[in-house]
């Protein structure tokens, strides 16, 4: 399905949109780009995107999450080389997921990536979103994913 080697191929990604009870969204700053992003990594082969999201969840935060996840659709990415690791420019679909927290997490943490080989070690810094924050420091494609929380938050209420 993904083949990192071939820029014309789609590369599936999954996004997980965790929100705690205050409706605040779990957000990290990368340390390799300074960039702040959400938790999000390749559906590998075989892997749906509901196990993926899941996983990338546990790889980047340590949370695992069991709760139910709420589809917030897909959204195209044309992913430029030299970006989050990227060698080359290639196409993505990110598949979106809002998750709510079932247990209060604390305000800032940090935890090492696993799992990725670009990731692999790496500190991330959490902390969390609020509503009225401004979201300068994201990448188009989280601006895009982060309006979609919002909406999606703003209509459930």
């Amino acid at each position: 399905m993904s083949d990192s080697s071939n820029p014309s191929v789609t590369i599936p990604k999954a996004c997980a949109c965790l929100v705690d009870a205050r409706g605040r969204l779990l957000v990290f700053r990368h340390p390799e780009d300074g960039n702040m992003q959400l938790p999000k990594g390749t559906i590998e082969p075989g892997e749906s995107p509901e196990v993926a999201v899941r996983r990338e969840l546990l790889e980047e935060s340590g949370i695992a999450y069991a709760g139910a996840l709420h589809s917030l659709g897909t959204l195209d990415r044309e992913c430029e080389a030299g970006v989050e690791g990227n060698t080359h420019r290639h196409p993505q679909l990110w598949h979106l997921f809002l998750m709510r927290a079932d247990s209060a997490l604390p305000e800032t943490f940090e935890h090492t990536a696993t799992g990725s080989p670009e990731e692999e070690g790496l500190v991330f810094l959490f902390s969390w979103l609020n509503a009225g924050d401004s979201i300068e420091d994201f990448a188009l494609p989280y601006r895009q994913t982060i309006a979609r929380v919002r909406a999606a938050l703003l209509e459930a209420a």
